[in-house]
């Protein structure tokens, strides 16, 4: 049976595996909108331990049938703060539904458009990610060798630029905190993760300072220290990065 997080007078679940993976941008905004929140995390035991593969599979299904949503898939998220409640799936629509809920969707038209090319490459890189992390364990040095050398570069490099020419770098749109900020920190946090030393203050200062003042939000400094924080695992346990 999944693992189940409840929050006082909390109107919004949300559910994934236990893992960071897709969640983790959902999480962070819904601590920084000061949102009380519930979650169901699949594939864990009760006791924090994570399930087999076909016994996670067994503990989705038990859930998925339920959920009466046209396209049942993880993340999803219920909001009964509304009426009537939102049901939905996807994790960018999940993060746009809640960035118009909470205000984290920009300040004009042309901030929301930003934000909105900036969640796309950044999924456009999370993809690459995904590539490596879940290449076969007998292929996985080579894909991880070309993740170093040429598609890391190329995303890092481009992030990086787009940051150096902002006014407010500790932003990646206008001057203050946007959905897209969630999505990327959480990338750039996996990536030094993957490639020790790829994101320092003498190769890339922008993005390193743009992680550190992300984890510097006084709500998500909190929260990096309670016990319902994942910082490990990232990927699912079959994952050849995990």
């Amino acid at each position: 049976m999944a693992q189940k997080r409840f929050e006082d007078n909390a109107s919004i679940t949300l559910g994934y595996w236990g893992i960071r993976g897709l969640a983790q941008p959902i999480r962070f905004l819904l601590v920084c909108a000061q949102v009380p929140f519930s979650e169901l995390r699949l594939g864990v035991f009760r006791d924090g331990t994570l399930m087999g593969k076909a016994e996670e599979e067994q503990d989705w299904e038990s859930v998925r049938v339920t959920l009466q949503v046209p396209f049942p898939n993880l993340p999803f998220l219920i909001d009964e703060g509304t009426t009537p409640p939102v049901k939905l799936t996807q994790s960018n629509a999940i993060l746009r539904y809640l960035g118009r809920r909470f205000d984290f969707y920009g300040d004009s038209e042309s901030e929301k458009t930003e934000i909105d090319v900036l969640q796309d490459e950044a999924y456009d890189f999370r993809n690459e990610i995904i590539k490596t992390a879940y290449a076969p364990q007998a292929e996985y040095l080579a894909a991880y060798d070309t993740f170093k050398k040429q598609t890391l570069p190329r995303y890092l490099n481009g992030f990086e630029a787009y940051l150096a020419e902002r006014e407010h770098p500790e932003f990646f749109v206008g001057r203050r905190l946007s959905l897209v900020d969630f999505v990327l920190y959480e990338l750039l946090w996996q990536t030094t993760q993957m490639v020790p030393g790829a994101i320092t203050a003498a190769n890339r200062s922008e993005l390193y300072a743009f992680i550190q003042h992300f984890e510097a939000i006084p709500q998500i400094s909190t929260y990096m220290q309670c016990d319902t924080y994942i910082r490990h695992p990232i990927n699912s346990p079959w994952a050849s990065f995990f």
